[in-house]
């Protein structure tokens, strides 16, 4: 909108920045970092382009590079081994010194591990046959289009079981999965896009044959690590990773594999010559977000006072949302009945129930709710929320609600807010959640997965303070953030830089 375009030109007027790329060379570790005597375990499973075994018979892959990498700078050895991906995720719970990759880090099994990364990414997506008629507009879709085929104990399934997801066959790889796929013994594939060709291919099977139907999420990948590792085996290993990414050669590892990365060479800042423009860029970013969230709550607030509503009929109310829904394609739009029991444009009635959600006392008792962050039972992907009751005098009769897609919120910002590329920004809602990030695969995540101790502490105090600064090391660079809290959303909204090296 013109609007929204000459609010951030105004904004950012005296914004315009200069940056430059910095390289500097890392020392390697030296042998004291680690204990020599401790002998690694590394496991992991057939999973190109990560891992797998090639022609010759050695196991190779962008991830497996990475590791190879680090256990040279770090003088070590270790055993690497190809298994079923249930065996190697049971060993590494049970077996002191062993790793796993690449291992999704969620919020469910953050504190089973000790994690080293993130290494690379990864998208979780249905596919059928080609052909099959099937198509899938929603998560809430795939519940009831047939018999879902997943790899036991890999995090799609313990995603799927989560959300009650009960059509299951359970495979010990991916490849068999396909092969089910293909031969009808299943109708859809939770796989990943960026595995997917070259898995129906090992599977004796032309990726053209394979139909992509809906993309849930992404997830970022790490080494696993069982919890009696020795922590500073864990800090070495993490603290090469870092150097890796600051030297370049983590991202010339993946471009080998035609993956990208947002590691290694950064433009650069010089520390303390952001403040004022930051301050000006930050208020752009606050403002845009709670003019998102407190547009929608106000086309709600009108929609309330109307007879459709007021009628609790969905099929009166569902024009009016799908009319809303149509000019914007970044959310989804719903209706909950005060029990729990919900309807979204797209799947009618819906199997979950809102009512254990966070914001939902808060509209039974008459109030909005604007921004907490929730993973959405109809889609699976990273959603905030608006929320806001129907009343009848001082009675909730129903709620309207709209999930707004966080990723693609991260997008509109990237486009209305022409920040140079020296900056980055990321949210975190009242809960510790990350509600917004320039790397989008990090939207959802919570303050202890970030990293070292170091970095989780300047994310509790960026919670914690209305405003402010922090500097911390992440991923092999120096950062700089300035930080408020926007009124509308409560969010701790935050835009970030980098200073130099971490040894810088």
């Amino acid at each position: 909108m013109e609007w929204k375009a000459c609010l951030v030109l105004t904004l950012l007027t005296t914004s315009l920045l200069c940056g430059c790329l910095a390289r500097q060379e890392f020392p390697a570790p030296t042998d004291s970092s680690t204990d020599a005597s401790i002998r690694l375990t590394l496991l992991t499973e057939e999973n190109p382009p990560y891992n797998y075994r090639d022609t010759n018979g050695d196991i190779s892959g962008s991830s497996t590079e990475v590791v190879k990498e680090i256990l040279r700078r770090l003088n070590q050895d270790t055993d690497l081994e190809i298994v079923p991906w249930s065996v190697g995720y049971g060993r590494t719970l049970a077996e002191p010194v062993t790793g796993l990759y690449s291992t999704a880090r969620t919020p469910e099994r953050d504190s089973l591990f000790r994690w080293v990364g993130p290494i690379e990414s990864y998208h979780f997506t249905f596919y059928a046959r080609n052909g099959s008629g099937i198509s899938l507009p929603s998560l809430e879709a795939a519940r009831n289009a047939g018999v879902i085929g997943v790899v036991r104990d890999d995090t799609r399934h313990q995603y799927l079981v989560a959300r009650n997801m009960n059509t299951l066959l359970l495979f010990p790889d991916d490849e068999a999965c396909v092969r089910a796929l293909m031969n009808g013994e299943i109708d859809l594939w939770l796989g990943s896009s960026d595995t997917a060709p070259e898995t129906a291919r090992r599977a004796g099977v032309s990726p053209e044959d394979l139909a992509l139907l809906y993309q849930v999420t992404q997830v970022e990948l790490f080494i696993a690590f069982n919890r009696e590792t020795p922590e500073p085996l864990i800090r070495a290993w993490q603290d090469t990773l870092d150097e890796m990414k600051s030297d370049g050669s983590y991202p010339a590892i993946l471009a080998r594999y035609g993956r990208t990365s947002a590691a290694g060479m950064q433009p650069v800042m010089a520390p303390g010559d952001f403040s004022v423009p930051g301050e000006t860029a930050l208020t752009a970013l606050t403002t845009l977000i709670d003019q998102r969230f407190y547009g929608i709550a106000r086309s709600f607030e009108v929609l309330a006072l109307t007879d459709e509503v007021k009628s609790g009929d969905w099929e009166r109310i569902r024009p009016l949302l799908a009319r809303l829904e149509k000019s914007d394609e970044s959310a989804r739009y719903w209706y909950a009945r005060p029990d729990g029991s919900y309807y979204t444009t797209v799947d009618g009635l819906a199997s979950a129930s809102l009512f254990n959600r966070p914001y939902f006392p808060t509209v039974l008792a008459g109030n909005a709710s604007l921004g907490t962050v929730v993973v959405s039972h109809s889609t699976g992907r990273s959603t905030g929320i608006v929320a806001v009751p129907v009343m009848d005098g001082n009675r909730v009769t129903g709620i309207l609600g709209a999930s707004v897609y966080l990723d693609l919120l991260t997008g509109e910002l990237n486009d209305d807010l022409p920040l140079p590329a020296t900056l980055y920004f990321f949210a975190l809602d009242p809960s510790g959640t990350l509600s917004l990030h320039s790397d989008v695969q990090k939207i959802g995540q919570t303050i202890s997965m970030q990293g070292s101790s170091e970095v989780v502490s300047a994310m509790e105090e960026i919670l914690h303070r209305e405003e402010g600064t922090v500097s911390y090391t992440a991923e092999g660079w120096h950062r700089e953030v300035i930080f408020g809290t926007a009124p509308v959303t409560g969010w701790s909204c935050a835009l970030g830089w980098i200073t130099g090296t971490g040894e810088g």
